[in-house]
Formats: structure tokens, sequence, C-alpha cells
């Protein structure tokens, strides 16, 4: 065997060395590949792994493209069926009132063209034109019943020109008592001013359009009087109603509610809680004099928020209340000062 047989023996065996070695290589000394250009093999080959991952990518940008096609194959079906869909519900003499509709809308007078010198004209032109005629408030009386917003009247709510009248309705009596005295701490002034009261009605279809529940007052009840025992009479529909007490924070709120509809023989409705007044414990620890102390500072702190001749009159109430405790009988509280001293002081700070 010759030097150069060999020598292609071991290059051979070299070309054939798994991953590192080359096919390419091999193909040029077997001569079943051949350069482009004619001249000689090029010197460094790629190698198998080199060949493998480069086949492994094409394999990997023929999947993906595969998958595009795929796509956009699933896509156009869609859009032609959507189209075949639109074109059976269409309806050519519906799509020419909708169209005839508009252009009177936009272009009253059978105008084809129109001209605004400002932004402004445009945005008075679209609002008197287009938003105001086709987004209307309902209105009471125009002989149309706009369920929800219009329904059939029932005490002082609903439209009865429109829908009528609800023949569903009770009578009723809310029964509403306060005794805003003989706090230990608190003044019956602070309690009576703080506390309010409603009647309202829970309604979930309401609630659900960002509404709030109709209450049978427009603005929350306050009270007037120290003592108070109140009959309210009212009509209310069927449904679930509820008593809103706010600001009684000593629970001095209470009362109860009656039907009313044969008036010889009211029949109670009771409440869930029921709604009694709170039963408060005294603390037999606070001295008379702490409890004039309080009373004092709350009087005074109320009376300088308020000032003036208000503030004068709260502060008289509250000394007055002091002098008739008869834990306090040996205390000798001498007058306040008057008005003009009070607004002398004010002005000299």
């Amino acid at each position: 065997m010759s030097s150069m047989d060999q020598g292609d023996l071991d290059f051979d065996s070299n070309i054939r060395q798994g991953r590192k070695g080359s096919v390419v290589a091999e193909q040029y000394v077997q001569g079943a590949r051949i350069p482009k250009d004619g001249g000689a093999p090029p010197d460094d080959p790629p190698s198998n792994e080199e060949l493998a991952k480069a086949v492994q990518h094409k394999v990997a940008a023929a999947v993906e493209m595969s998958r595009k096609y795929r796509h956009v194959g699933w896509y156009s079906a869609f859009v032609a069926a959507y189209m075949v869909v639109l074109w059976c519900q269409a309806r050519s003499y519906k799509s020419g009132e909708v169209v005839q509709t508009l252009k009177q809308a936009f272009m009253p007078g059978g105008a084809t063209t129109m001209t605004f010198q400002t932004e402004n004209d445009v945005i008075d032109y679209l609002g008197n034109n287009i938003l105001l005629p086709i987004w209307t408030d309902p209105v009471c009386g125009d002989g149309q019943c706009d369920y929800p917003w219009e329904f059939p009247s029932w005490g002082n709510f609903g439209c009865k020109a429109d829908c009528g009248e609800n023949p569903n309705v009770t009578s009723i009596v809310v029964n509403v008592r306060a005794d805003f005295t003989n706090h230990p701490t608190i003044t019956p002034r602070v309690l009576m001013t703080n506390a309010v009261w409603n009647l309202c009605l829970q309604d979930l279809a309401r609630r659900q359009r960002g509404e709030a529940d109709l209450c049978w007052y427009d603005s929350d009840q306050t009270f007037s009087e120290y003592q108070i025992n109140a009959i309210n009479s009212m009509s209310v529909i069927d449904g679930t109603w509820y008593v809103v007490v706010k600001g009684d924070y000593a629970g001095r709120v209470y009362g109860s509610i009656y039907d009313v509809t044969n008036s010889s023989n009211p029949l109670s409705i009771p409440t869930t809680p029921t709604w009694e007044a709170c039963k408060l414990t005294r603390r037999t620890s606070l001295s008379a004099t702490q409890l004039a102390a309080r009373r004092l500072l709350q009087a005074y702190t109320q009376a300088h928020r308020v000032g003036g001749q208000e503030g004068d009159r709260i502060l008289k109430e509250a000394v007055n209340n002091i002098r008739s405790m008869p834990e306090l009988k040996h205390l000798k509280l001498g007058p306040l000062p008057p008005q003009d001293a009070h607004d002398s002081s004010k002005s000299s700070v």
C-alpha cells in the first residue's frame, strides 16, 4: 500500500468520528460533492454537529411557518363565515331606513354639506340635533310609561299620569320616640342635634343601576325636642322596608310600626332587630363634680364652635343643668358674664 493510500485511510477514519466528524468532508473525498467554483474543497468543512443544528433550525422554522399558515386559514374561514351571517341577517329595506334616519338627523332639510365656523359650533350642533333628541329623560305626563324610571304611583313617588296608581299600598303609622335627657356625660342638645331617622325601601334593581334606595322623606328627619313621641302616617308598597337611624350614639331613638289598614284595630308590624332604646348602665364611680366638669367642657366646646348668642345660650343651658343637680347644691355658681364681655375678650385676643 502506498503512502498516499495510507494517508487517505487515516483521513477517512477521522471524518467518521461522530459529532466531531464531517460527512461533507467525506463527500468531498469520495467525489460525491464538488465545489461550485471548481476549485479545491474547503479546508474546514462543517462538522456533523453543525449540520445537525442547521437542520434542526430549518425544521423548527418550517413548523412555525406551518402553524402561521394554519392560523391564517382559520381566521380567513371565520371572516368568511361572519360575512355570510351578516349577509343573511341584512335587510336592504331596514338598512335604507336607518341610513335615511341618520341623514335626517345629521343633515336636516336634504342638505349634503355643512359648514362650521368654530369648534363650539360643531359641539352645539351635535348636542342639539343628535344627543338631546335621542337621549332624553323621561317626562311624566307624556303619555308613555318609561319603566323603570317611571312606575305606578304610590305615596309621593311614581308617575300617576303615565303609569296609573299602584293598588298594592298599605297604610302604616311609624311611632318615633326619643329621650335624650339624663345621659351621664353627654348633654341632651348634643345627642338631639346629631340624631336623624328615615324609612327606606330596599330595592336591588335601583342599586344595580347605581341609584340609592327610595326613602319616604327626601332628607333625613331631625329632632326638635329632648323628649318626643311623634306619629307619622305613610302609605307604602309591598317590599322590604328598613328604618335608618344615624347619629344616635347613645341609642336614645326607638319606636314601633303599625298597620292601620283597619283603623279601628291597628296591627303591630315587628322589626328585625327590635327597634328599642339602649339600656345604659350608669357608672357609680363617677362623682358629681367630674360629671359636671365633663358636661361643662362639652358645652364649652360646642359653644366655641358655634359662637355668638347661640354659643352663650348653650353655655347658660349647661350651667343651669349643673345647678339643678342635687349633688352640687352646696356649690354657689355665679352668673355668666354678659354678651359684651365675651365679645370684648374675643376681640382683645
